[in-house]
């Protein structure tokens, strides 16, 4: 094995590693404050409509990089907990706007904290320029993600086995 596939596998493995782990104690951490009854891309949804402008059900699938049919299902599941409001767009009937509802607020709150305490942990244990060298790779591997990499990589087809 050359050295570079090492390295590959090597991050490869960090990375699944790193979003198992994250989902696991998003989970966790949400449930040390009662917040048992949202799942991790439920809450990911309440922090989007939270923390930004986006209220419509479009930009928010756009912004997540989800299907508006999988939006619709997170956001039904919502609505029914009492997290959510959907309203139309009264200019636009076809614009569906999403509302948080008080209830969501806890559930925003914790989340933002959860991530800003393991971003700061992360900072504090590294120097200034290594913490600028990631700021650079992930800005970098989100823009690989969002070009459409994989467009061109072979199938693994199963029939060649």
């Amino acid at each position: 094995m050359r050295k570079s596939d090492f390295t590959i596998n090597s991050i490869g493995d960090l990375f699944f590693e790193l979003q198992s782990k994250l989902q696991f104690f998003e989970r966790k951490f949400l449930k040390e404050y009662g917040i048992v009854d949202v799942t991790p891309n439920e809450v990911k949804v309440l922090y989007i409509i939270g923390i930004s402008n986006i209220k419509s059900m479009s930009e928010i699938a756009d912004k997540l990089k989800i299907t508006h049919g999988t939006l619709s299902i997170t956001v039904n599941s919502l609505v029914k907990k009492g997290y959510v409001i959907r309203t139309r767009n009264k200019q636009d009937r076809r614009i569906i706007i999403l509302y948080l509802t008080k209830k969501s607020l806890s559930v925003i709150k914790h989340y933002g904290i959860f991530y800003y305490e393991l971003i700061n942990k992360l900072i504090q244990t590294i120097d200034k320029d290594k913490a600028m060298v990631l700021n650079e790779i992930l800005v970098k591997l989100n823009n690989i993600i969002e070009t459409n990499f994989y467009e061109g990589i072979e199938k693994y087809e199963e029939d060649n086995e």
